[in-house]
Order: C-alpha cells, then sequence, then structure tokens
C-alpha cells in the first residue's frame, strides 16, 4: 500500500472508532449475537449503513483511496461499488497536525463534514434499509451503537490489538448535545452511566448510532472521532470522561437527498 495509506490507517486507529466498556460490566454483556444486517464492512476498516436499496452511508475518513470497483459484502450476497460521494467540505489533516498539540487538529476534525455516500451497482434485495431520523431533538435521547473494532475499559482505555477479533459489539449512551452537524456523547464513570454505557475506539467509525422508536430503529448518527487534548503522542483512547463525536445525519439529510435525486436523474 501506499505510505500516506499506511499513515492515515494507523491516525484512524488511534482517532476513529471501536466499542470501549464498562471496567465492571462482563464483556460478554456488549456482545451482538445477531449483528443489524443493515450494518456493513467496509473494505478494509469501518463501516457503512445500508440506507436504500441502492446506497450506503458512511464517514469520509473510511474511504483511503478510490473505492470504485472494490466488493462489499450486505446480507449474504456481494456488490460492487459503481460510484462514491464524498462530502465537498472533507478534508485530511496534513502531516504537520498529525503530531504535537492535538488543539489544531480537533480543530480540523470539528469543522470538516465527515460523511460520504456510497452507490451500489445494483440494489439490494435481502436486507431491510435503515430509515433515517430526520428530526432536529436528539438531545437527551438514548442511542445504541454499534461496531467491530478495538476493545477495552473506560479505566485502561482501548487496546489496539484486539482489532483483528472483529466481533460486533453494541453499547448505549445518551446524546448531550446535537447542535451543527455533530452529536456527543461523554463516556461516565460507573456511578453516573448506563448499564451497557460505552465508547467508540479505534475500528468502528462510520457504525451505526440508532434510537429506537415502536422498537424501529432509525440511525441518528455514524461514529467519527474522540476529543483529545494534550499531546497526541500519549493520546489513550476510549478513557473514562472522554467525549464522542458522531456525524449526525439529520444535518446532512439534504445533501444526502440531494446526492441520490441527482444520480436519479443521470
Amino acid at each position: 500500500m501506499k505510505i500516506w495509506l499506511l499513515l492515515f490507517l494507523c491516525f484512524y486507529s488511534l482517532f476513529s472508532n471501536a466499542i470501549v466498556k464498562r471496567h465492571d460490566v462482563l464483556p460478554e454483556s456488549y456482545v451482538v449475537s445477531n449483528a443489524p444486517k443493515y450494518l456493513i464492512d467496509m473494505p478494509h476498516e469501518g463501516h457503512g449503513v445500508l440506507i436504500n436499496s441502492q446506497w450506503v452511508l458512511t464517514v469520509a475518513h473510511t474511504i483511503f483511496y478510490d473505492y470504485v470497483g472494490k466488493e462489499l459484502t450486505i446480507g449474504s450476497k456481494v456488490y460492487e461499488i459503481e460510484r462514491v460521494h464524498i462530502h465537498s467540505n472533507y478534508v485530511e489533516p496534513n502531516k504537520d497536525l498529525l503530531k504535537g498539540d492535538l488543539a489544531p487538529l480537533m480543530n480540523l476534525l470539528k469543522s470538516r463534514s465527515d460523511i460520504a455516500l456510497i452507490k451500489l451497482t445494483s440494489a439490494v434485495n435481502d436486507v431491510k434499509p435503515i430509515n433515517m431520523y430526520t428530526g432536529t431533538n436528539e438531545k437527551g435521547k438514548t442511542v445504541t451503537v454499534y461496531g467491530k473494532g478495538a476493545t477495552g475499559n473506560g479505566l485502561t482505555g482501548e487496546k489496539l490489538e484486539t482489532k483483528s477479533i472483529r466481533t460486533t459489539n453494541k453499547f448505549q449512551n445518551i446524546v448531550e448535545s446535537s447542535e451543527g452537524n455533530w452529536l456527543t456523547f461523554k463516556f461516565d464513570e460507573p456511578q453516573n452511566a448506563l448499564a451497557l454505557e460505552g465508547m467508540h475506539g479505534s475500528g468502528d467509525s462510520g457504525g451505526a448510532s440508532v434510537i429506537f422508536q415502536e422498537n424501529v430503529p432509525y440511525l441518528v448518527g455514524l461514529s467519527s472521532w474522540q476529543l483529545a487534548h494534550g499531546n497526541i503522542s500519549t493520546f489513550k483512547g476510549g478513557l473514562y470522561g472522554t467525549t464522542a463525536y458522531q456525524v449526525r445525519v439529520s444535518s446532512y439529510f439534504d445533501w444526502i437527498s440531494n446526492v441520490l435525486n441527482h444520480e436519479k436523474e443521470n
């Protein structure tokens, strides 16, 4: 692979997402025996979410190079990628931001639009897409977040060596902020936490964050990054007190609709 690809794989192993758990709850309690079929593995790492029979929504930073012609396994079948649409406000950090003080990098991550759409060459007919949440009152709602990345606990943080296990886990948290393009929540210590409180970590980027209304799942967010302070060399992901940032799907609903409608016309 190209040097830049290796660099960004390493970078996103620190700042993308995987499920980190409470230290006082059995890890097996977070394991999902039957993962949602709308949750899709990307070609290298991270996830996408089936939102339409021919479209997958993901975070832009899971697209490491031109994925046209690559394959995605959805349900029991394999589908080829026809086209990738990356939001025009997405930018990758330059090398200078990947060392030293984290503040400039955090500012970049917060300012960009980390979202992309993938069109498949043919429609998926054996998996039901998830509905997107279009409301604006996400704050205070309990979200369930899915992923297959690295794991760990809030005391010691995530363990990158567990990323290769690829077990689907889920955790819950409560949205603290739903402003602009981001949803945020904090990984609280046990005395203030939900029963399956957790945090995303390395390898879960693009994983689905959902709410349930009358037992129907709605996609509200996509796992994206963790807020970090200090020097990048001492950063440890997934510790108690860490704040997660997730792409707020409702704020991009118009962009998503425009891309899908434009494709229909062409």
